[in-house]
């Protein structure tokens, strides 16, 4: 996957996610209409608007597709009303006026809606523009699906005009302002700091996940096996209920078997889609239990590992059985680092070994393990095949980084120790025997490498 796309859309592919199921369950069940004495409330359309101020006008208009497919399929049966029919291609007679109806309409309201929070967004006081931009979602909702049933049912003499004989009643005032206050409040929590350092948390969870093809090809057997079975239990159901009729003495036409059956499937998609829900939010807590496993392996400091996620990295690598890996074992130790602390604070200190690290990546993050062992020493181990005119490079490039890093007048040196790695030995050997040799660097004046098998030395 890429970084880019990791950083920025993995928890809006969540969030995307987990409207769309809410858009079903929505649709399929009392959820998005309901009946409190003396008002009526419908707010299905809700879960598009919040997919345009979370996200953007390409999910919003996906969202909107999912609200007008569920809204069709919901008219094509049919005990529903006259009016509700012109909804369904199969019983208005006209599918393709039935179709952009029922879903075009929506679709076209998705876009708009994400589209008018895209504006909002960039004004100058966006809250205000986004309050607005929800207050009319409704509306705006109510006035596409009429003039489109205006122009392709003009018999069933429906049009814009209703929806403004309707705005100031009790039930539109409710709605309207919910609307206002569900999306601004969600608006505002995906801005916060929390919001933002949980989106980074599970970025950096999905980077670390390996076994991508068996995450992908184990998450399609279960959506398969749950759909498979989803389709078992609803017809199972409907055989049954037919059957129960019958011994009652009650006697369903065709008609009225196919309208059982069209009930369970809506079931089956709300029960679906609930499951969703509770799998994403499962999956959103595994990752970010991910995460936290990591954060306890890190430097909070310096962000590379601790010394014993460190030594157990190695100690994978070098487990019996495992080929011997080519490379070497560099332990780095700064040059009188104690002098920073003392003399400007330990903030000048933690600056200095943050530098450290950057330089320590950008020379080795791409071919070796990183860690710190404590204080101001650093190992790295290579496992990759590297000459050793190819390591004297780097180390003399990591030796200039490090000249560059300051503390008051002086510049940072540090002493280095490198050994090859030849034979199958414990990480503490490795390390012992690396720290052996930067000694022997120290002992020569600092600010140099040693290397194992020739001991030669450079500045």
């Amino acid at each position: 996957m890429n970084n880019g796309w990791t950083r920025r859309y993995v928890l809006d592919w969540y969030v995307l996610m987990a409207l769309i199921a809410l858009e079903l369950l929505m649709s399929f069940s009392f959820l998005g209409y309901f009946h409190i004495a003396p008002i009526s409330i419908t707010i299905a359309f809700l879960p598009v608007m919040l997919a345009g101020a979370l996200l953007g006008p390409l999910e919003s208009t996906v969202v909107g597709l999912v609200f007008g497919l569920a809204s069709m399929w919901k008219a094509s049966a049919s005990y529903v009303l006259p009016a509700d029919q012109l909804f369904s291609p199969v019983l208005s007679g006209h599918p393709l006026a039935s179709l952009f109806l029922s879903v075009g309409s929506r679709v076209l309201f998705g876009l708009l809606i994400g589209l008018l929070y895209a504006w909002a967004r960039r004004m100058r006081h966006p809250y205000f523009w986004m309050g607005l931009v929800s207050y009319l979602g409704r509306s705006i909702h109510s006035f596409l699906v009429y003039s489109t049933m205006a122009i392709c049912f003009p018999e069933a003499g429906y049009g814009p005009s209703a929806v403004f004989a309707n705005v100031f009643t009790v039930s539109n005032l409710a709605m309207d302002g919910g609307s206002v206050l569900v999306v601004l409040l969600l608006w505002r929590a995906s801005h916060t700091r929390a919001w933002v350092q949980f989106q980074q948390r599970l970025a950096i969870s999905q980077s670390l996940q390996s076994g991508e093809r068996y995450r992908r090809l184990s998450l399609a057997v279960i959506t398969l096996f749950t759909l498979a079975a989803a389709l078992a239990v609803t017809f199972y159901f409907g055989h049954r209920i037919d059957y129960v009729l019958e011994s009652q003495g009650i006697t369903l036409g065709e008609t009225g078997y196919v309208d059982i059956l069209h009930l369970q499937i809506q079931f089956m998609f709300g029960i679906m889609s609930l499951m969703v829900l509770v799998i994403l939010f499962v999956a959103l807590n595994r990752q970010y239990s991910a995460y936290m496993a990591y954060e306890g392996k890190i430097d909070s400091l310096t962000g590379v590992m601790t010394r014993r996620a460190f030594f157990a990295v190695c100690a994978r690598i070098f487990h019996a059985g495992n080929p011997v890996p080519s490379g070497y074992f560099i332990m780095v130790d700064l040059d009188q680092f104690k002098e920073i602390n003392d003399r400007h604070g330990h903030p000048e200190g933690d600056r200095a070994l943050k530098e450290v690290v950057k330089a320590l990546k950008d020379i080795f993050g791409g071919q070796g393990t990183i860690g710190r062992l404590g204080g101001d020493e650093f190992a790295v181990l290579l496992c990759t095949e590297l000459a050793a005119p190819e390591l004297e490079m780097a180390l003399n490039h990591f030796l200039a980084a490090i000249h560059r890093i300051s503390w008051g007048e002086q510049c940072l040196t540090c002493s280095i120790g490198g050994l090859p790695i030849r034979s199958a030995s414990s990480p503490e050997e490795l390390y012992r025997a690396a720290d052996a040799l930067l000694y022997r660097a120290k002992e020569q004046g600092r600010n140099r490498y040693v290397l194992g098998e020739d001991g030669g030395a450079d500045t």
